[in-house]
């Protein structure tokens, strides 16, 4: 669902056989960020993007770094090992690991925007995160 944190696009993929093999770990978290593109296409959302496991490692779910009481760019959550996030501003933590990005404690009201991570069937171990926004370049 689209939250009141101002649009960004969203468009990488991970590797869990590769790069990113610590998402393999139950509750573990990995933050991408403009500095971490590894493709030019790539974008990373409003303030970057943290991919979460499930406290099992069978599920992937990823948010926007921004915190929602704050829609503020350089104002990020920062993720935890437990399931949850806390703002870095306002305190107020969320939960990371149900797919949601619901709050635990506020000062905010809203969940965390949360975006789609598909399997690529033809790469196993290989997702996608996307808002639905692509961007094509030419090569030539």
């Amino acid at each position: 669902p689209r939250g009141s944190i101002p649009f960004a696009p969203v468009d990488f993929e991970i590797i869990l056989n590769g790069l990113d093999h610590v998402l393999r770990n139950p509750l573990s978290f990995k933050v991408f960020t403009e500095q971490d593109r590894r493709f030019p296409e790539e974008r990373f959302g409003f303030s970057g993007v943290v991919i979460v496991s499930s406290a099992t490692a069978n599920e992937l779910y990823a948010y926007d770094l921004c915190c929602p009481h704050e829609k503020k760019r350089e104002i990020k959550i920062a993720p935890r090992d437990d399931g949850t996030a806390t703002c870095e501003s306002c305190g107020s933590v969320f939960a990371t690991i149900y797919g949601r990005g619901t709050v635990m404690q506020g000062p905010a009201t809203e969940e965390l925007q949360s975006y789609l991570v598909y399997p690529l069937p033809v790469q196993p171990g290989t997702f996608r995160v996307t808002n639905g926004v692509k961007f094509f370049y030419r090569l030539f």
